[in-house]
């Protein structure tokens, strides 16, 4: 099975911030025996982002795209991706509540505004997959053999749900792994090696 990685932040592309997560991301989906092929950044932007995921899903049966998922206008994974599956945003309950716990265990220092409620809408036929570190849920969308999941940009909300719900979810998708070793060499030039 191949998977893309699409790593989505206007950020990462005026090095504000360095992309650790596609190396995360890709050093684990090599452990479970997938070939990734292809990794790219796409900033905030609608249109270049629609292009982007649809030529990942032409080209690979998974596409794991990290960012974009927070509660303000240019945090636009989830709008486009549903777009592109052409399904519908709803609400889910489940994900409204566990935002309004976050919030309560900030014990009011931030108070929820309107806009962090978009991050409650999912689209529609989803897996849901909780943020035990954040408000932005994981999301995963399967369509004619094909499967897009959504994570969190922040690395320590997007390691935790990789490891505990997205690995094993993948891992049921490929049973099969790669087994290597790494040999490290000290003192030596590598055209000696």
């Amino acid at each position: 099975m191949t998977v893309e990685l699409i790593s989505v932040g206007t950020e990462i592309l005026l090095g504000n911030i360095v992309n650790t997560n596609a190396a995360y991301l890709a050093e684990k989906l090599a452990m479970l025996g997938l070939s990734c092929y292809h990794q790219s950044v796409v900033g905030d932007n609608e249109e270049r982002l629609e292009d982007a995921i649809r030529l990942a899903l032409d080209r690979s049966d998974i596409v794991i795209l990290g960012g974009g998922l927070g509660p303000t206008k240019d945090d636009l994974t989830k709008e486009v991706t549903a777009k592109v599956f052409g399904r519908e945003l709803q609400e889910d309950a489940h994900t409204r509540e566990r935002i309004q716990e976050y919030f309560d265990r900030l014990q009011r220092k931030n108070p929820i505004t309107e806009n962090n409620w978009k991050q409650a809408m999912v689209p529609e036929g989803c897996i849901v997959v909780d943020n035990k570190n954040g408000t932005a849920p994981g999301i995963i969308m399967e369509k004619n053999g094909k499967s897009v999941i959504l994570l969190p940009g922040p690395p320590n909300e997007l390691i935790p749900m990789f490891k505990n719900d997205i690995f094993p979810y993948l891992s049921r998708l490929q049973p099969e792994t790669i087994y290597s070793v790494m040999v490290k060499i000290c003192g030596l030039g590598e055209s000696y090696v």
